[in-house]
């Protein structure tokens, strides 16, 4: 993180300063008691579950330089030397410091979004400019209002272009993260069944992701995907220039013999007059278009490309998203990181697809589904028709873990499941596949960020190992 002061703190956060010296250096800012190191200023957010003020002590002992709170517990002495910034509330402070910092920087800045493909995009746009340029990239999934603003606080002098994550559950997130950033560059991936429980809609949705693409300034650039005819109406919306990308004949950047395997995905990219092949080792089509998000990016800042292209090759797996993992014979997609219809329907073709090995032998398919969450009304029939999905693909089995993914094993009994399990917990679920599986078998692992399925690949993975050893 580049040099800020106490100083820097207090007017970027619009604070009080309590105590501390205006001219001392902050190393850095912490909202996590635990990861904080020494000399870092420590932001007490009242999140969700708990409140970062519990922690103030705690920050203290490792070693914190600053504490930025709405109010000091109760008998905690602060040493003289420590800094302390009074704010309005914690989580506004931390948000305006992180547009205080982004604003000391004339670089071009990404802002991703849709339904799917955020990370995939952020993370392919980042290796595509990476080629020519230095880039400050989103940690994970850093894309809520307290993940975008510690992004912003690790810009340095030596950045020449940013990307980073906008994600949502609710109107107006897009535009007050978009305040934050202050993207010059907004792209657009898909809109898909995602957060009806706040949004409503497709509709909804639609107008909750064009928050971005209002966001962007005159002398930008918003990139649209050209193949979903929700995202590409955002045009009319647009006030700076659109560059779109896809199948489309009229795309911008556009795409054409996309051919897909379990381990990559293959197509070609035509764009100013430039055509070129591309290998991008990721499994699903749909991956190709994300590639061509982030070529289009890429050509707009001056990478060649042929070259954009050449660096996509290099794309390392994203951890919880169609990853596989192989154990004792068996291969276990780990796609865990979020699930909604549409990521689901992807997932299941990819599992389709790795129907056979090499010496064209078909394994039997398995499915782990957690609840799909945030679906709102739209709950219900989801599941039902994941179920039918998941039968029809044809699965050997389903494990569903959750009230809502019960729907989707009645659902898959129905359409002839042969062997369809409810369980309670992650750890239940993999108990239960791994005495069903043998080698030769793929399984898919799915779910909603809170169902915690990560929980399930471990412990599939372990029993596997266990039964590798045994052998």
């Amino acid at each position: 993180m580049p040099r800020l002061t106490l100083a820097d703190l207090v007017r970027g956060t619009q604070g009080t300063l309590a105590s501390g010296r205006l001219d001392a250096v902050v190393t850095g800012v912490a909202i996590d008691s635990r990861t904080l190191e020494p000399g870092q200023a420590f932001v007490a957010i009242r999140g969700h579950r708990q409140d970062g003020h519990a922690f103030v002590a705690d920050a203290l002992r490792r070693g914190a330089g600053t504490v930025v709170v709405t109010r000091l517990p109760a008998g905690l002495g602060v040493p003289p030397e420590v800094g302390v910034v009074v704010v309005d509330d914690t989580t506004h402070a931390l948000q305006r410091l992180g547009a205080f910092h982004r604003r000391r920087f004339a670089i071009p800045v990404v802002g991703v979004t849709g339904s799917n493909g955020k990370t995939t995009t952020k993370e392919l746009t980042a290796l595509a400019l990476g080629r020519r340029l230095r880039v400050l990239k989103a940690t994970g999934s850093f894309n809520n209002q307290w993940g975008l603003p510690l992004t912003l606080l690790g810009l340095e002098p030596a950045h020449q272009a940013a990307v980073i994550e906008l994600g949502m559950n609710a109107f107006g997130e897009i535009a007050a993260l978009a305040q934050v950033a202050q993207p010059t560059i907004g792209v657009v991936t898909t809109i898909g069944p995602a957060h009806l429980e706040f949004l409503g809609s497709l509709e909804g949705v639609q107008k909750a992701k064009g928050e971005l693409v209002q966001a962007i300034p005159p002398d930008g650039l918003v990139v649209l995907n050209a193949d979903d005819p929700l995202v590409a109406a955002l045009a009319r919306d647009a006030r700076g220039r659109v560059v779109t990308y896809g199948g489309a004949p009229d795309a911008t950047v556009r795409l054409g013999d996309v051919a897909a395997s379990p381990s990559e995905v293959r197509f070609r990219v035509s764009a100013g007059g430039a055509t070129v092949a591309v290998r991008l080792p990721l499994p699903a089509a749909h991956n190709a278009g994300n590639a061509a998000a982030a070529l289009a990016v890429a050509l707009e800042l001056g990478i060649p490309l042929a070259e954009a292209a050449a660096a996509l090759e290099a794309a390392p797996p994203i951890k919880g998203r169609l990853v596989w993992r192989d154990a004792a014979g068996v291969r276990v997609l780990d796609d865990t990181y979020n699930a909604n219809p549409s990521s689901l329907r992807a997932a299941l073709d990819v599992l389709r697809g790795a129907g056979t090995d090499a010496a064209g032998d078909a394994g039997r398919a398995w499915v782990v589904l957690g609840d799909m969450l945030e679906l709102g009304p739209a709950t219900d029939a989801a599941h039902h028709e994941a179920g039918a999905w998941i039968a029809a693909l044809p699965a050997a089995g389903l494990v569903t873990v959750g009230p809502a993914a019960r729907l989707a094993a009645a659902a898959a009994r129905l359409g002839g499941c042969p062997d369809v399990t409810t369980c309670e917990t992650p750890e239940e679920a993999a108990r239960r596949v791994a005495e069903r599986i043998a080698p030769g078998d793929r399984v898919l692992v799915k779910g909603s960020r809170g169902m915690q399925l990560e929980r399930a690949v471990v412990a599939l993975l372990a029993a596997l190992g266990e039964r590798g050893t045994a052998c």
